[in-house]
């Protein structure tokens, strides 16, 4: 396990602060409250890899909640591992559940398996820490109903668009819940961290989130349209919903790539 988090805590120097050709993030946000590269954690692979802070206080007793896992969820295992807290992982997409489901097998026989099917790369983690994450197979919304999930234009792509971001015509259709539903159903707490790699739908969750008060304390967002925008209004609405958290007292602390950090500043 120390070998799976040696690798995965990669340096961030002024690239995941938010400055040269990474950051398209950069204009959105107030630079002056973004951290220093050595206040900062990363966990996860190049690809699937997310910031928080050094000292974010996750513990065995706390709670993640991680909306979107694909065929790379090295920062979910990361988290387990680091801090053995509870990791519940959202996903309605066929090959992502599939995905868990192959991991899990592989651990429990013993057997190397490969991160996002790279054969280079494979997870290292046992089957204690694995065991401290769940996955439930519906999406994160702002309802509580069922959507069409899209597929992506690449069949070699994981990821589905509940908003149809790459506007193509195949689908699939999946349940999907509020945060504060998914919650009630399982019995659970407000998270102490929340992740949404959601493509495109994180706008409506974090209106949802906004008016029923259930900001967690760490929040980790991927503003898909600064690289699939829908329409000419992705920069206003990438920009007013970031105002909006920031306003209702989340700091953006670290920007990398489309990927957004925050924490609760009071």
């Amino acid at each position: 396990m120390r070998r799976l988090l040696q690798r995965f805590q990669r340096r961030v120097g002024q690239v995941a602060r938010g400055t040269g050709q990474r950051a398209p993030l950069l204009g959105y946000v107030d630079p002056r409250a973004l951290l220093r590269s050595e206040q900062l954690l990363r966990l996860g692979t190049d690809y699937g890899g997310w910031l928080i802070p050094l000292d974010c206080g996750l513990e065995r007793e706390s709670l993640c909640y991680l909306a979107g896992a694909g065929e790379d969820i090295t920062f979910d295992c990361a988290l387990a591992a680091r801090f053995h807290c509870s990791v519940t992982i959202i996903d309605p997409t066929p090959r992502a559940i599939r995905h868990f489901e192959n991991l899990n097998n592989a651990v429990e026989q013993g057997r190397r398996f490969p991160i996002n099917n790279r054969a280079e790369e494979f997870y290292d983690i046992g089957a204690d820490d694995l065991a401290r994450i769940s996955f439930v197979p519906v999406g994160l919304g702002e309802h509580d109903a069922v959507l069409k999930f899209y597929l992506p234009k690449n069949a070699a792509h994981v990821s589905c668009s509940s908003v149809n971001l790459q506007k193509t015509e195949q689908y699939f259709e999946a349940q999907c819940f509020r945060l504060t539903t998914l919650m009630a159903r399982r019995g659970d707490r407000l998270p102490d961290l929340l992740k949404m790699d959601i493509e495109g739908a994180e706008y409506g969750v974090i209106r949802d989130l906004l008016d029923s008060n259930a900001l967690p304390r760490i929040l980790l967002v991927e503003f898909d349209e600064v690289h699939t925008p829908l329409d000419g209004d992705a920069d206003e609405r990438i920009r007013r919903h970031i105002r909006r958290l920031v306003e209702a007292g989340m700091r953006c602390i670290a920007i990398e790539g489309c990927n957004a950090s925050f924490v609760r500043a009071r």
